[in-house]
Parts: C-alpha cells; structure tokens; sequence
C-alpha cells in the first residue's frame, strides 16, 4: 500500500505523523511512503532525517493575520493545492493521513478531489481549522480526548485514540535512567521544560520558583530552549547548584524516567508523554497558540484530578513555588495524579491508529482494482 502523510509547522504535528508513519511500516512491510511538507517548515529538517520520503508544497495560513496577508496566503494555499494534486497523481497513494498545520489544508483538499480516503489525526482538546473542515469527509478521525468531539461536525466519524508517541518515551527504564544520569535513590527530580524552541515568560517564572524551593534532596533538570539558555543561566547564577541547564534534550525518555516530578506548557505531544510516564505536574499553558489549545488541553487533564494548571497571567513565583512543592512532597496528591493519568495513557496509541489506515488503505486498493 501506498501512504501519503501531511502535517507541519510544529513538532506538535510533525511527530505524530512520524510515529503514525514508523506504525504503518512495522504493519506493512511493504508499505511505500511520501510525506508532503513545506520547504519552510520544521518538517523540512526533521522528516528526511527519519528516511521517510519527502516532497514539498506551497502553504500558507490565514488565522489572525491582516487582510493582505491573508489574501497572500490564500494564494500560496491555492499554489499548494495545485502543486499538491501533481503530487498525489505521481505517487498515488491509497490513503492520505493528516495530521494538521496549514500544509495539510491543501493536501487533504486535494485528496478529497482525487477521490483519495483521508484520515485525519488530531492532537488537541480543541482541534486546529485544517481538520475541523476536513473531518466530514474523512473516514476516521482520531482525537485523544472526548472533549474535543463537540468542536466537529455531528457527521465526523470520530476514533478516540492518544496521541502518538516514540516507544521509547515508554520503555525507558526508572532505575537505569537515575544511574545513567548520576541521581541518587532517595534525591527528587523536577524536570522543567517550556516546548521543544523554549518560552521567555514561562523560564523566568520557573527560575524564580525554583529559587523558592525547599525540598530535600532536591534535583532540577532545567531544558530552557536554545534562546533562552544564556539568559537562563544568568538569571540563576550560582543561586542554584542543584539545577542541571540543558538548551535541548536529546535524552528525554532518560529524563522523564528518571523525574518524580514536572513543569511544562500543555502542548499535546508532552501531556501524551507525561501520561505514559504518569508523572505528576503543574502545566503553565501558553497563552500564545491559536485559540488558546494549550488551556484546553491542560483543563482537561485538571478535570480528572491528572495535573495542576496555573495561568501565566498574574502567576506569582510564591503560588508557582507552592504547586511545585505540592506535586514533589504530598505523596497522596502525586498518587491520585499517577492514577488519573493512567487512565488517561494510550502507550500504544500509534499501532491503533495505523491499524485503522491499514485497513482503510488495502480497501481502496481493493476498490481502484
């Protein structure tokens, strides 16, 4: 069978797409793969290092931007679709799978246009504009949460199901993971990260908590983003030599295994992380992401008793510093979390979702026959 994969701009979509595609291959031995992108986007460095064929389309978004620019990128969108049709002519694939970003506008309405099945992955409470329209003609669509069923249309063939994430987020193990990292049997780790790129508001309300801790035996490992790491580290300065700084971590399953504890934005990819891993934290959600997501996503996790989740806005480093101190000491709390994220985890959310394009994809063949 042939896949064509769709989605970029951020990690956010551009991971689960790799993971959904590692799936199909493991399913398919066969299985031939084209991942459409755009020569700007994250996905244009990221996904020719999986090995996993890419080709490019013109895109762009129209959200929140002036009336020029969205005519711009209502052009590049038209310019997208048309080079998006060439691509799936050539390739023929028997299903289209996306997984969001403006790129993948395009490339599902040229899909629909071909006739192509389309299946399409979201990864929010509150899903992105690309697949709220285009859930009503897809075959199945995948959401990690019920909440998010209210924000597609009555006819959207909806597949609860988590995000998709790397095995290996899973399989690392606790007391391996300590020793490698040099952390000692009775120390408590709080892992601190504010996305993939960092955020300046979220590392200066994370320092100046951290600062406030008083936890025995107490280890911070502090990923900051690449532009924030020098600012960061200032901003300590040798107040803190419990504190491990990292600008990027190439050894997250390691971390998170190792973590009793943690601060984070909302973004889906870690809150699917911080399931699987069931490790109890306080989110601090973005406030700059296209309608508010992160809060969303955040809420829902709160609702079920899985995480503590503070604004940014009007946030105290005091209140921050009292929450931490919550999910690192009352051992009850940090039960209740790692129950409730259980519930919430879906390890093998990938192979689910790969399952179902499979099957979609050998029945258009079947169909084209």
């Amino acid at each position: 069978m042939r896949y064509l994969i769709t989605g970029g701009g951020t990690g956010g979509h551009i991971y689960p797409a790799l993971s959904i595609a590692r799936a199909l291959t493991e399913l398919d031995a066969g299985a031939e793969l084209l991942y459409v992108g755009t020569a700007t986007g994250r996905e244009a460095s990221v996904v020719p290092r999986s090995g996993v064929p890419f080709a490019t389309i013109a895109s762009g978004g129209v959200i929140n931007l002036g009336l020029l620019q969205k005519l711009r990128g209502g052009l590049r969108a038209a310019r997208g679709l048309v080079e998006a049709l060439g691509h799936i002519r050539r390739f023929r694939p028997d299903v289209v799978v996306g997984t969001g970003g403006f790129v993948a506008g395009p490339v599902l309405a040229a899909a629909r246009l071909m006739r192509v099945p389309i299946v399409i992955q979201e990864q929010n409470a509150f899903p992105g504009v690309t697949n709220r329209l285009a859930a009503r003609w897809a075959e199945a669509v995948f959401v990690p949460y019920e909440e998010a069923r209210a924000h597609f249309p009555a006819r959207a063939r909806l597949v609860r199901a988590g995000n998709p994430i790397r095995p290996e987020i899973a399989a690392a193990d606790r007391a391996a993971a300590r020793a490698a990292l040099g952390i000692g049997p009775d120390e408590r780790v709080l892992v601190i990260m504010g996305g993939s790129g960092g955020a300046r508001d979220f590392n200066r309300a994370a320092v100046e908590a951290v600062l406030r801790l008083s936890v025995d035996g107490l280890r911070v490992v502090h990923i900051t983003g690449e532009r924030y790491f020098d600012q960061v580290k200032a901003h300590y300065g040798d107040r803190a030599p419990f504190v491990t700084l990292l600008p990027y971590a190439h050894n997250m399953p390691e971390i998170y295994a190792a973590a009793d504890a943690g601060l984070f934005r909302a973004g889906a990819l870690t809150l699917a992380e911080i399931q699987v891993r069931r490790l109890p934290s306080v989110l601090i959600p973005s406030p700059n992401v296209t309608h508010n997501h992160q809060e969303w996503n955040a809420r829902t996790l709160e609702r079920r008793g899985a995480a503590l989740v503070l604004r940014e806005a009007g946030l105290t480093a005091d209140d921050l510093a009292a929450a931490l101190t919550s999910v690192l000491t009352d051992t009850a709390l940090a039960a209740r979390m790692r129950a409730a994220l259980g519930e919430l985890a879906d390890p093998g959310a990938a192979g689910t979702i790969a399952q179902r394009i499979v099957s979609i994809a050998r029945e258009s063949g079947r169909n084209r026959r």
